[in-house]
């Protein structure tokens, strides 16, 4: 039997030894049947999930009809035949692709998936950029806490084009969830925002 105390980043595991593992501490995912272990992330790195949390559950808890369910931190499996099962920051499923969400986790393409960049910025920038257009995710955010921006990729033809490069300035909006408006200055400015570590 596989304990997870014997683990490592950079083991090879089928996607049903991966979920076999259960709860875990930190961040696991599995690319390609290759594990990878990382940290919960630093206190601004939780406090950014949470304020983009708040302002899209407010969204949400506004409209008469929500258009979509929000899901913080869930595995989420992308394809059994290549072994992928990461655990995006933030998922983003519109109602029409409600039958993907089960009790303990997401089997198939959140409609957007929001990353805040890691200290393994290549995997978040590079990787998962190209794992999530695999799977069909329409709209990819990696939002980087170090210049306090949120790019958009939009998904055409199989490939993410940019969107947009917002700063704290701008107003964050998509157009998968009609009257979304998040003044981006709430969130990188808030006076309640942790100190940052490079």
């Amino acid at each position: 039997m596989t304990t997870t105390a014997n683990l490592r980043t950079g083991t090879r595991m089928s996607l049903d030894e991966f979920l076999a593992l259960g709860e875990t501490d930190g961040k696991w995912e599995l690319d390609d049947g290759v594990l990878y272990i990382m940290s919960s992330g630093t206190p601004d790195h939780q406090f950014l999930i949470g304020r983009f949390l708040w302002h899209f559950q407010n969204y949400l808890d506004a409209s008469e009809t929500p258009p979509a369910q929000i899901i913080q931190e869930m595995t989420t499996i992308l394809s059994r035949e290549l072994q992928r099962a990461p655990e995006p920051d933030l998922l983003i499923i519109l109602n029409e692709s409600q039958d993907i969400v089960g009790p303990v986790r997401v089997e198939g393409a959140p409609d957007i998936i929001a990353e805040i960049l890691s200290t393994d910025r290549s995997r978040d920038l590079v990787r998962k950029r190209q794992i999530y257009a695999e799977a069909g995710v329409r709209e990819y955010w990696p939002i980087d806490p170090r210049n306090d921006t949120v790019t958009q990729l939009e998904l055409q033809n199989g490939e993410y084009i940019q969107r947009a490069v917002l700063n704290a300035d701008d107003t964050l909006t998509t157009p998968l969830l009609p009257g979304l408006s998040i003044p981006l200055s709430s969130i990188f400015r808030h006076r309640q925002r942790p100190p940052r570590r490079e």
